[in-house]
């Protein structure tokens, strides 16, 4: 019987661009979209709970294509004019058009963005946008963003044909639904069992029964409603 896998938080990559906030706390770097409607370019991030979100965008299978620091639209702060910069402007696929804000829960409160975010968001609405939205780290969730690292890192590797179908036949003898310690052990791939698991998932050939769990050996994958092409 093969080793129990648990999930592990996959680690963030060096950044590889220059910090542009003139804050030094600030981490930026690139990391690649694995999805058509972005081209499958290299999204830019400037802070690590940004290049979270992105990995959350990248898992979402409703959002078509994003960008990272649209133009800047006005807000009346009640006194004057400003202009705001979202984080990113994202499209999802009901046609609907959202700007976020990305930033940590104790900023929000330091800076009181709690008042000020339905200014920005009718500032949103008036230059198009279907809505704004604030993310932080408590909507990002850590177990959430694991999921989505995972799954991301093995897009980086040549997917083993003959081991995908191996694990494809499986999960169809499964129901299209099974414990991934079962098809580990189904598939007779031994050690390489677990990525053949991920990257089925990768593929948008099978998803999270319960994305609220760990991706681990006891976690459920099933076949999507709507599978999405890999690319």
């Amino acid at each position: 019987m093969p080793a129990t896998l648990r999930s592990r938080h996959v680690g963030k990559p060096s950044p590889s661009r220059p910090v542009v906030t003139g804050r030094r706390d600030c981490i930026t770097g690139e990391v690649p979209s694995g999805k058509a409607g972005m081209g499958y370019r290299m999204v830019a991030y400037e802070g690590l709970l940004a290049r979270d979100f992105i990995l959350i965008l990248e898992q979402d299978d409703a959002v078509l294509r994003y960008q990272e620091e649209p133009a800047p639209f006005r807000w009346h702060d009640g006194v004057r004019w400003r202009s705001y910069t979202a984080d990113f402007a994202v499209e999802i696929d009901d046609g609907r058009r959202v700007a976020v804000e990305v930033k940590p829960r104790k900023r929000v409160i330091r800076l009181g963005w709690d008042g000020i975010r339905p200014r920005i968001e009718a500032g949103a609405r008036a230059a198009g946008y279907d809505g704004f939205e604030l993310w932080t780290e408590v909507e990002i969730g850590a177990l959430r963003v694991a999921n989505a690292a995972l799954v991301a890192s093995e897009r980086t590797f040549v997917a083993d044909e003959a081991e995908q179908h191996t694990m494809r036949v499986v999960l169809d003898r499964f129901g299209g639904r099974g414990l991934v310690r079962e098809l580990r052990a189904a598939s007779g791939l031994q050690d390489r069992a677990f990525r053949a698991v991920v990257a089925l998932v990768a593929r948008g050939e099978a998803e999270l029964a319960d994305p609220g769990r760990p991706f681990d050996d006891h976690a459920v994958i099933r076949r999507p409603a709507n599978p999405r092409s890999a690319p």
